[in-house]
């Protein structure tokens, strides 16, 4: 998944410039104990240099994407705000600082009015996606506000929704919706060409302008209609066995565990005794929930390959209960092949 820092500084400030330092004076003992900040290390820690923004007076302001300096943090009194955005990925850069720049232009003494930054990579190389026109052609000068035009058929719209409506009806539940548009003939078909503003990023293909024209005309008012084609669902043979032995097991005065899937290592393998030889758990590499997240430095985790380690867990928590503690855990476990 592509990482995405963001940087909010006080302009006046910033009268130098970004440079590289050599990994050798830094080192990120302080960081990899950080539970929040460890996890993106591994964007930079290998390269030869790292990229860090100072001001005219050398005071760091941002190491990017790991970290923002507190030196130049905005306040409710700040007046010149300068937003710089790193990440792994071009496009998803764009998206945030497009969507920033937009969101704080509001507030500006000339609203919407917002002043560009010329970037100049190492190697002059310059951006495959760079729309900049004008005396800037060719340039990376961002935030790039461009406006992306669709060209769509009415029937491409209203069609799928199921719903009959004129381009007169249409364009006005488009504009609700913030996109700009306009009808235009074309051998006697009628098209929409919708302008997609930068504030909406999630606009990509004629069927997310379909899906909103739907969510501005409501749902509930789309008349229901039976499908062309009848299919009748089923549970899984599998499922349908499981919830048969959860049924007996239940009756039997068993109370079912349900805990994650996902464990640590030591708690697949060495808490209860078991070996390992690198090739029996599949290992999870960046855990999305803190849940999974462990206080001990590299710890691995991993996806349960016993149902063991779970009820030894629940029955730890529940040593004061009343005895005797009949529990059961009915789970998938997941091995690699032979």
């Amino acid at each position: 998944m592509p990482a995405v820092s963001v940087g909010r500084d006080r302009f006046f400030k910033i009268l130098g410039r970004s440079y590289s330092v050599e990994t050798s004076r830094h080192n990120f003992c302080a960081l990899e104990t950080d539970l929040k900040l460890k996890k993106f290390l591994h964007i930079i820690e290998n390269s030869p240099v790292y990229p860090v923004i100072y001001d005219r007076y050398r005071t760091v302001l941002s190491l990017p994407p790991i970290i923002n300096g507190a030196h130049s943090a905005i306040s409710l009194k700040t007046k010149n705000v300068f937003i710089e955005c790193t990440a792994t990925d071009l496009t998803k850069a764009k998206i945030v600082l497009n969507t920033m720049v937009t969101m704080f232009s509001e507030y500006c003494d000339t609203k919407f009015e917002v002043e560009p930054v010329k970037v100049v990579y190492p190697d002059y190389r310059q951006t495959e996606d760079c729309a900049s026109e004008g005396p800037f052609k060719g340039q990376n000068i961002y935030p790039d506000l461009a406006v992306t035009v669709l060209d769509i058929p009415l029937s491409s719209i209203t069609s799928p929704i199921g719903i009959s409506l004129g381009a007169v009806e249409v364009i006005p539940l488009l504009n609700k919706m913030q996109l700009q548009a306009e009808e235009k003939s074309n051998a006697g078909n009628s098209i929409i060409t919708v302008r997609v503003p930068p504030t909406r990023s999630d606009i990509f293909h004629p069927c997310d302008v379909m899906e909103d024209v739907a969510i501005a005309y409501g749902y509930n008012k789309v008349p229901k209609t039976k499908p062309k084609c009848m299919t009748t669902g089923g549970q899984q043979p599998l499922n349908l066995f499981t919830d048969q032995i959860r049924g007996e097991v239940s009756r039997a005065g068993y109370m079912e565990v349900l805990t994650w899937l996902l464990c640590s290592h030591d708690e697949n393998f060495a808490m209860v005794n078991r070996t390992e030889n690198g090739k029996k758990a599949v290992t999870i590499g960046n855990p999305r929930s803190s849940e999974f997240e462990v206080q001990v430095l590299h710890e691995k985790q991993v996806v349960c390959t016993s149902l063991m380690s779970g009820l030894l867990k629940t029955v730890k928590h529940d040593i004061d209960h009343k005895r005797p503690i009949k529990d059961y855990r009915l789970l998938s476990i997941m091995l690699f092949e032979a």
